[in-house]
């Protein structure tokens, strides 16, 4: 009986958000996705959202009330994931990604060109994919899985021995530079010995608000929290010709990023005859280009908190809950056409960790997917006021596309 090993394969999709202050002088270590493919993406942009409006419904809040996910980080680390899977499991993790009987090519496709679409390199607005792939050098993927993440999402593939003194490093580094240093730490020296491969997606975004705030307005005011208590918040304050939509559930406002607006945060303030359970309801992927395209430009005055976030959530429950099963089953889990080692692989842990920053000059983000692998060998007509000052649901969006890369709900900020 041939003896058994263990397996991690991490999956890290770092999506990062900057609106102030210098993008670093490391050069971005990834290059664009290769520009020539233009497969129709529409379909994963819902896919995506669909899996982030799930997602949020889903998943546990922090000790403050509040979530901060990416359902574009999560969507590509399975998509990889996705290129290695087989029989059930396959079945499984094209379910969660929101899409049946799912086409490998296809949805590489899609992918691809998804990622080319996201580009941006404005003035105001950046915003960078890398993707890279850490194998141990005794063991080797499989030609199609190698190919298919080179080909349509350009990993840069390293041989490394985890067992070195400078792995750690090396990786850490890469990360590093491809989120302008501010997702550190990634891995952790001495490395796990049993670790097989990390594969790495980072995405970079620098954004600044086509309208800043100005810092001589933002004043403490009172937040009121759910339970009933309030704390005092800064609130920055803008007056500004503004996409706005009003029911009577909820105020929703778009904040856009640099002068083009091909990038926003939305925030939906829940009024005070209602909350965020019942914003949330009302906020589906079916309904959201419905609620979006009702946005009409108005004159108002918005009054939205500074605030920092940093979360972290293991996704392995809300997974399950989604259909992702047999992957976390020794058993049952088919990733047969990832490694040529004839060792079962299956999903040990799916985690998100993520970081927000919001103040007047902009936005600054970061979100981290793992995935770890183991084996055995109404039109308004008068000017409106929203002072967000309760807890509250936002999105980051890139308006071209409809993706929304983040999403959110700040409890107490």
């Amino acid at each position: 009986m041939k003896n058994l090993f263990v397996l991690l394969l991490k999956i890290a999709a770092i999506l990062m958000l900057a609106g102030c202050g210098e993008v670093g002088e490391n050069e971005n270590p990834g290059s664009s996705i290769n520009g020539d493919i233009h497969g129709d993406y529409e379909e994963i942009v819902s896919a995506n959202n669909e899996l982030g409006f799930q997602l949020i419904s889903e998943v546990e809040s922090d000790e403050n009330g509040n979530t901060f996910i990416s359902p574009t980080s999560l969507s590509m680390a399975l998509s990889l994931i996705y290129n290695g899977a087989e029989g059930t499991t396959k079945e499984e993790i094209s379910n969660v990604l929101q899409e049946d009987n799912l086409e490998l090519e296809e949805w590489n496709e899609k992918n691809a060109s998804l990622f080319s679409a996201l580009q941006r390199e404005e003035e105001q607005v950046q915003l960078h994919i890398a993707n890279s792939i850490w194998l141990q050098d005794q063991y080797h993927f499989q030609q199609d899985f190698a190919q298919n993440t080179s080909d349509y999402y350009e990993a840069q593939q390293e041989e490394i021995n985890f067992q070195s003194g400078d792995a750690a490093e090396r990786i850490n580094n890469w990360v590093e530079s491809a989120t302008n240093d501010k997702i550190t730490d990634m891995v952790k020296a001495p490395m796990n010995p049993n670790l097989v491969t990390i594969l790495i997606n980072a995405i970079y975004f620098k954004g600044e608000w086509k309208y800043g705030f100005d810092e001589s307005n933002t004043e403490d005011r009172p937040f009121y929290l759910s339970e009933g208590s309030t704390e005092e918040v800064s609130l920055m304050s803008l007056k500004e010709e503004l996409p706005y939509f009003e029911n009577a559930d909820f105020q929703a406002v778009a904040l856009p990023y640099g002068n083009e607006e091909t990038m926003s945060m939305h925030v939906f303030l829940p009024k005070e005859n209602t909350d965020l359970k019942g914003v949330r309801q009302w906020l589906t992927n079916e309904s959201w280009s419905d609620i979006t395209s009702q946005f009409q430009k108005s004159k108002g005055t918005v009054l939205l908190p500074k605030f920092e976030l940093e979360y972290e959530i293991n996704l392995n429950k809300t997974l399950q809950q989604l259909g992702l099963d047999s992957a976390f089953n020794p058993n049952k889990a088919d990733f047969s056409t990832m490694i040529e080692e004839e060792d079962p692989i299956w999903i040990d842990q799916v985690k998100q960790k993520t970081f927000i920053e919001v103040n007047e000059e902009g936005t600054e983000a970061a979100a981290a997917t793992s995935i770890e692998m183991e084996t055995t060998s109404a039109p308004v007509d008068d000017p409106f006021y929203m002072e967000v000052n309760r807890p509250f649901f936002f999105t980051i969006t890139d308006e071209e596309t409809g993706t929304i890369l983040f999403i959110g709900e700040i409890s107490n900020p």
